[in-house]
């Protein structure tokens, strides 16, 4: 009891740890929510990477209706914040609660097609940027454009600390 799942489907995937029984856990009542490992297991730090990931892995383990794309929605927001115990806190946009929020556009080539339900086709046809990001309050991405100073000296820290951490590994 109080235990959650950070389920990282592209880290599964890439070191061969298996298809997770996600819906007999959800089932049970477990809380699961999506995760990245990060840079050592993933090949980028993407959550809707691995929610796109979460649904065709629950759907190639037990067949297309295993999972819609509201299910992998709600393990990315609400999941995720039923697993660090902060339900009503985060992962929902209401009065008093933490409102990030990410606007992806759903026109253009990719798109053509998906006209019937916007959420499926958000994650089955797949943003290839965002266009708007607010976090506490802050504009990150305005009209698909970083709005972060910065990001370049990150990167190159980030990527010192990979090329050491990857250096003591390959020993």
């Amino acid at each position: 009891m109080g235990t959650g799942v950070a389920h990282c489907p592209s880290s599964n995937q890439l070191i061969g740890a298996g298809l997770a029984p996600i819906r007999e856990m959800r089932s049970a009542g477990v809380p699961v929510g999506i995760g990245c490992d990060g840079s050592a297991s993933t090949d980028c730090a993407s959550l809707w990477l691995e929610t796109r990931g979460a649904l065709l892995l629950a759907r190639l383990r037990e067949g297309p209706e295993a999972m819609g794309a509201r299910d992998a929605l709600e393990m990315a927001t609400l999941g995720g914040a039923a697993c660090l115990g902060r339900t009503g806190e985060i992962g929902v946009l209401a009065p008093g609660a933490v409102g990030d929020l990410v606007a992806w556009p759903l026109e253009g080539i990719a798109f053509a097609g998906a006209v019937s339900d916007p959420i499926e086709a958000w994650l089955r046809c797949g943003p290839t940027a965002a266009r708007h990001t607010i976090v506490h309050g802050r504009s990150i991405v305005e009209d698909g454009r970083l709005t972060l100073t910065g990001v370049d000296e990150m990167l190159a820290r980030h990527r010192t600390i990979a090329t050491a951490w990857f250096e003591v590994a390959s020993r």
